[in-house]
Order: structure tokens, then C-alpha cells, then sequence
């Protein structure tokens, strides 16, 4: 690419905080979850944690927690604001301080530094593994180090490295190169990779853009031979833009080539661009222009232009130039060829009668006949020599992932098959990869405790367009959604065909009898007998209880002795009413759900912190609370006076996959909605809502399995879930639409 996204290296500004004036910022931002930001706005906010870090007094590692805390607070709101819709995203964060030749690093969430000196090479890590990076708790994780670099040291930043950037595979690449270590390090990578790749030299503390430069073009007298790949700069130009600081030039990148000195305004240090053995073109029996010809500066105007401009039409033009050029003289030789040819095959006076437009138009028309065959051939044996190569690469991988015992070095194994079945797809698509990719998946899928479902639509019809199913319930015959584009639940009863949708089922502001109710913002099915469905709840805890055929009814809760912040969450369990409210931090429980009594406090002392809890489950007397950042606080309720309520915050998730039993479960996702099964088998399960996937726990969290669709489901991030009383069929809200599979 020839820019890297999230990449920020900050301008000093003029006025700067006390301790400030010598330091220089580098940000390095990588967003993970589905709540994407933009590259316009990931530089927006960028530039504004630089301004707060220079505006911050103290040390260097008290400007960089505030940058980062500054950041966590801003992710966090987004991700409260967007919690109900499954949308969230993570920040994962690398702030480097550079002052004369001391680095000081601040890493945030499960990011890297490689410092490769001829001291060796050092690693740093925040080794905790809980710490999953930004905007998913109140608490910003920060793990501060400091290394002071000398000449031809190299450091390397990811967010989140391959796992074959191993000690060993990068201790040997000190003393070498930039133009030798890119590659190698992309080698070792495959085929997706965001890192920063840094090297110091001895000089004035600035900042440079360093740019591997295209190869130089190949001189009129010497025709490409068939099967060469071929790189001209106005090809690479025209494939990846040359930024205003770097222009485009036809002398080969090496180590010591002068760069231009960065200005000082504000930087972006991007990936560096292929050289021409990494992207090969199809080959054409063309003679390309001399590079002189090609990095001839244009003619002065005496008008500044912008540089975008200037960079786009010279691209253009150097490339449509160059084509334009490379054909006019392939042409003519054909031509004067094609007539020598002619003069030995024919007599003069035969030659003579071919008309001058029949000369011409075979003049043209052999090249491009030449032309098509070579890219034919090309296409055909090339592509096959590469799909042959990847995938006598995957045999390997899996004959060596059989052959191994222990379970994780295992997994790796099968996971290389995917990825080099994933680049030889690229070429073809056999019936043999299609068979060692099932046999993968398998593999990977028993090592992890993965069970695949066969989901299918639920409802015989789609929910209408911008509807956000936000929770599901499901009784023997019928299916509730909360839809919150309008605050109202749907109902589907079921037939033989499906589930159908209820047009006359009354649960939401705008009805009769509804009264002053709001958008509901959470809702509970009501056991069989209690002469109603569903009972759903407002954000000021007024409460709507429903029944098909009937309008709603309007009820109110008695408020606490604290009075309402905001009630977010709703659950029944043993008849009794348990309330959520965040804002006040306190969940309140409503006895026998007697809604006219004052509600009793579940909390006496030891108060968990419950800003940032997205959703809540009840079992008899355990609490469970789900934080934004994925993590469950499990409190047990203590029915006698002279003791109090306990809680365990975090309750870790311990895991149970072959060679990782009693370990805790890291990294886990940020999950997004909790809900408790009843007996015969009592569990907790966690939506994992980027991957569609539910996590199957025991009640104290200990890790029995993962529940993913066969084939992912269309429509983006799952939203909410549900499990029919009798733990037979689970209901997935994807979309507009709910699907359904059988239990395993």
C-alpha cells in the first residue's frame, strides 16, 4: 500500500507544555472489531491525541497515559453508544516518544515491539494477557518501556504480528539492509501484515520517508524476453502513487540512496512499495522507452500546482506515454521486418501491388495476435505453476500437522494448510484443494472445541429494511424481537412453514394503552400462565406487558429509595424482577415481582464498578454482569443479614482446549449479550457478535465449546440470541432476519 493507515508522526507545534519542547510523536493506531473507523478520521483523531500530548505537563510517561487514556474514553463512548447493535470496535495503540537517542514506548492492547541491536534482539510485550486494548473499559491499559538506539539498530511496531516472527527468525537480521529486511520479514508473514519497520541513523533527530524506488526501465535496444516481469516508474507510478516527498524515480532503491528530508509539518511513513521481482506484469514483446525519457522533469509554468495533481497526471501520463511510445516503436520494427520477409517470400512487383492499408493493418494486427498468445500462455502455465507450488506446499504442511502430538504446534500446522489453500484458490480451484481445505477446517475446528450449525431463516419473511433486532425470547410456539429502530417488540408465531410475522401484535410506544412509554430498550417472555407474553421496559422503567390479540398494558415501577439514572437491562428468574441501572451503579430486585413495593438494594457494600455493563443475567441467587470489554463479574447474592454480597471481578474464562486446559482463556472476544439455559443442562453462553459465534461456559465459566454457522450468515454482525425453553433449536438475529438451527 502506498500509505499506512493509522500511522501518525506529529509536527512539534510552536507552543508546547513544560517538559514537551524536545520531544517527537509518533502515533501508530490499528482498529480491530466491526466498528471500522475511517482513514480521514483515524488521522482526525490522531492529530488531536498529538495536540493533547503535547498540552500535557510532567514526564514523558504521564503525557503518553494521557494520549492514551484520551483515546480509551473516546473509543468507549462509541462502543456504549453502539452496544445495543453489536457494533464495536478495539483500539490497539503504539505511542513512541522519541527524545535524542531515547525511545519511550507505550503499548496498548496485545501489540509488539522488536528492537533488533547488536546487543540481539529484545521483545516487548505487555504480558499480561487480559489486556485487549481500547475503548472496552473504563481502564486504559498502557505497558511503558524505554530502549535507547544506536546507529543501524532497527526497530519493528505490530499491532498484532505473525506468529513466525519468532526470536530466532529475527534475531539474524541485524546489520543488514532496509531493502533486505522488508522482504524477509514479509516472507515469513504471508499475506496480510501491518507493521512500522524503523532503522536510526546518525544525524540530526529528524524524521525521513523512506520509499524502495521502481527499477529502471529497460533501454530501447533491449526487447523484454518472454516470461520477464517488467517495471518501468511510470508503470509503478500508476500503480501506487509516489507521495510529494518521494518522487518517483527510475534508479533502483539501495540502502544509502539520498532520501528528501522530511518537512516539518506533520509525516506519514507508508509501506513500502513491491519492487519489480515481487510484482511481476504479464510479459509483451514491447521495447520500452529509454528511462531518460521517462524521469524528464516537466517544463516550468510559473504556477504553483497542488501536488496531488501534479502526481496524478504525471502518472497518468507517464504511463499512457510510455504505452503509447513502446507501441509506435514495436510497430515500425514489425514493420520493416514484415516488408523484408515479403521482399524474400514475394517478387517486387507482388510486394509492390499489396495495397498501404493492408500493410498497415498487418503491421498492427501481428503484435496484438503476439501479444494476446504470450498472455495467454502466461495466464495459463504461470498460473498453474504458482497453484501447484502453494499446494504442494499445503500437502506438506498437512502430512506434518498428522504427524505431530502435541496439540498446538498441531494447529499451527493446519493453519498454515488454510492459508496457503487461500493463496493457491487464487489461481485455481480444484476439487483436491476443495477436500484438504474440508479436512483443515475439521481439524482446526476439533482443536478448538468448534461445532458447526446448519442455520436457516426463521421467519418466512424479512423484517423490514433498518430494522435492529436487539433481543430475542422464544417461547414453545412463538419468537419476540425488540426491534429498536422503533423501540416496539415483533412478534412471530410459529407454522408449518416457518415463523410468521404478527401484524396485530401490540408491545411498544404509539398503541392504545401504551400511554407515556418509551422506546423499550429491553424485554423478558413471561412463563406460560401468567395471562400475558412478553413484559418490556422503557429507559425510565415504565413497563408495557403484552399479549397477541390484546393491547398492551401501561405499568410503572416503584422507584428505589436512590430514585432512577437510567435502566438499561431487565431479568426474571424464580418470579423475581431484577433491574439494571448503570448510571446509579446499583441493580435493584423487585420480590415476587410485586412492582408496587420499593425494590431491595442487591448491593449493600463492596459495589462492583457498573458504568460500562452492556447486559446482565440472573440464576437463583448469582449475579452476572457483562462488561463492554467482554469480561463477566459474577456477585452471589447473600440472603442472610450478617453477611454480604460477594462478587468476583473479573470471573476469568477458564479454557478447556487440547493443551490449554486450566490455562485462562486469552484472548477472548468482546462479547456482547449473556443468557443463562436452565436444566437439564445449565450453562452460560456469550455472543460473540463479529463472528456470529456463541461460547458455551458452564456457570463458573469454564470453557466447554463454540457454536459457529457452517457457512458465515449474510448481513453482517450478529445481534442477539436466543434458546427455545426446551434447549432444542438456538434463534440467531442477523440483519433483518432470525435464523434457527438444532442444538448439537
Amino acid at each position: 500500500m502506498p500509505d499506512l493507515p493509522g500511522l501518525h508522526i506529529a509536527a512539534r507545534p510552536r507552543r508546547t507544555a513544560r517538559g514537551r519542547q524536545a520531544d517527537r510523536l509518533i502515533l501508530y493506531f490499528v482498529m480491530d472489531g466491526n466498528a471500522q473507523l475511517s482513514p480521514s478520521q483515524q488521522e482526525q483523531l490522531l492529530a488531536r491525541l498529538a495536540q493533547t500530548y503535547y498540552k500535557t505537563k510532567g514526564s514523558v510517561t504521564a503525557a503518553l497515559r494521557a494520549t492514551a487514556e484520551s483515546l480509551n474514553q473516546q473509543l468507549l463512548d462509541h462502543n456504549l453508544k453502539e452496544a445495543s447493535s453489536g457494533q464495536q470496535g478495539v483500539g490497539l495503540l503504539i505511542l513512541m516518544s522519541l527524545r535524542e537517542e531515547r525511545i519511550y514506548l507505550a503499548q496498548c492492547g496485545p501489540t509488539h515491539a522488536f528492537v533488533l541491536s547488536s546487543g540481539g534482539m529484545q521483545h516487548l510485550y505487555d504480558p499480561q494477557p487480559t489486556r485487549r486494548g481500547l475503548g472496552l473499559g473504563r481502564t486504559t491499559p498502557v505497558y511503558f518501556s524505554q530502549i535507547s538506539l544506536k546507529e543501524n539498530d532497527v526497530l519493528i511496531l505490530a499491532p498484532q504480528p505473525p506468529a513466525e516472527w519468532s526470536e530466532t527468525a529475527l534475531g539474524g537480521l541485524y546489520g543488514q539492509g532496509l531493502e533486505t529486511i522488508r522482504p524477509r520479514l514479509m516472507k515469513l508473514a504471508g499475506i496480510d501484515l501491518s507493521a512500522l519497520l524503523i532503522q536510526a541513523k546518525a544525524g540530526p533527530g529528524k524524521v525521513f520517508l523512506l520509499r524502495p524506488k521502481p527499477a529502471t526501465a529497460t533501454p530501447d535496444s533491449a526487447p523484454i524476453p518472454l516470461g520477464a516481469p517488467v517495471a518501468t516508474a511510470a508503470l509503478l507510478a500508476e500503480a501506487a502513487p509516489v507521495v510529494e516527498v518521494a518522487e518517483a524515480t527510475s534508479e533502483p532503491f539501495s540502502e544509502d540512496a539520498t532520501l528528501e528530508e522530511q518537512p516539518d509539518t506533520e509525516a506519514v511513513l507508508p509501506a513500502p512499495i513491491p519492487t519489480a521481482a515481487e510484482t511481476p506484469i504479464p510479459p509483451a514483446w514491447i521495447t520500452m522507452p529509454a528511462a531518460a525519457e521517462q524521469a524528464a522533469p516537466p517544463p516550468a509554468t510559473g504556477e504553483e500546482k497542488p501536488a496531488g495533481s501534479r502526481r496524478r497526471r504525471a502518472s497518468g501520463k507517464g504511463f499512457f506515454a510510455a504505452i503509447t511510445a513502446a507501441l509506435a516503436t514495436t510497430v515500425d520494427h514489425f514493420s520493416q521486418s514484415l516488408r523484408n520477409l515479403f521482399r524474400r517470400m514475394l517478387p517486387e512487383e507482388s510486394l509492390a501491388a499489396l495495397p498501404g492499408p493492408l500493410m498497415a493493418f498487418i503491421a498492427v494486427a501481428i503484435p496484438l495476435v503476439v501479444v494476446a498468445v504470450s498472455m495467454v500462455v502466461y495466464f495459463q502455465r504461470g498460473r498453474a505453476g504458482q497453484y501447484d507450488q502453494l499446494y504442494s506446499q499445503a500437502v506438506q504442511s498437512a502430512e506434518q500437522a498428522q504427524s505431530l502430538t502435541d496439540p498446538q504446534t498441531s494447529l499451527i500446522a493446519w493453519q498454515n494448510v488454510i492459508a496457503y489453500l487461500d493463496q493457491a484458490d487464487a489461481y485455481e480451484l480444484t476439487p483436491e484443494s476443495q477436500a484438504l481445505r474440508t479436512q483443515a477446517y475439521q481439524a482446526v475446528d476439533q482443536a478448538q472445541l468448534i461445532r458447526r450449525l446448519d442455520y436457516q431463516p426463521a421467519l418466512t419473511e424479512f423484517l423490514p429494511d433498518g430494522a435492529q433486532v436487539i433481543e430475542v425470547a422464544a417461547t414453545e410456539a412463538d419468537l419476540y424481537m425488540l426491534d429498536a429502530s422503533n423501540g416496539s417488540v415483533r412478534r412471530a408465531f410459529s407454522t408449518a412453514r416457518g415463523y410468521e410475522l404478527d401484524p396485530t401484535f401490540q408491545c411498544g410506544p404509539g398503541f392504545v394503552g401504551s400511554q407515556g412509554i418509551g422506546p423499550l430498550v429491553d424485554m423478558v417472555a413471561l412463563p406460560a400462565g401468567q395471562g400475558a407474553s412478553v413484559l418490556g421496559m422503557d429507559a425510565q422503567a415504565n413497563l408495557l406487558t403484552c399479549k397477541p390479540g390484546e393491547p398492551p398494558l401501561f405499568d410503572v415501577l416503584t422507584p428505589p429509595f436512590t430514585q432512577w439514572g437510567k435502566p438499561s437491562a431487565l431479568a426474571l428468574s424464580a418470579n423475581n424482577l431484577y433491574v439494571l441501572d448503570p448510571e446509579k451503579n446499583a441493580v435493584w430486585i423487585y420480590w415476587n415481582a410485586d412492582k408496587a413495593t420499593q425494590p431491595e438494594a442487591f448491593f449493600t457494600e463492596n459495589f462492583p464498578p457498573m458504568a460500562d455493563v452492556i447486559d446482565m443475567a440472573v440464576e437463583k441467587n448469582d449475579l452476572f454482569l457483562l462488561h463492554v470489554d467482554g469480561h463477566t463479574t459474577l456477585c452471589t447474592y447473600s440472603e442472610l443479614g450478617v453477611a454480604i454480597t460477594q462478587c468476583t471481578d473479573p470471573l476469568p474464562y477458564i479454557d478447556s482446549r487440547p493443551g490449554h486446559e486450566g490455562q485462562v482463556l486469552a484472548p477472548y472476544p468482546a462479547f456482547s449479550k449473556i443468557v443463562n439455559t436452565q436444566p437439564p443442562d445449565p450453562s452460560t453462553y456469550l455472543l460473540d457478535a463479529a463472528h456470529q459465534a456463541l461460547y458455551h461456559f458452564s456457570q463458573r465459566l469454564a470453557y466447554q465449546r463454540q457454536l459457529q454457522p457452517q457457512t458465515p450468515i449474510s448481513g453482517g454482525a450478529a445481534s442477539a440470541f436466543a434458546f427455545r425453553p426446551d434447549n432444542r433449536l438456538v434463534f440467531l438475529a442477523v440483519g433483518n432476519q432470525v435464523y434457527y438451527a438444532g442444538m448439537p
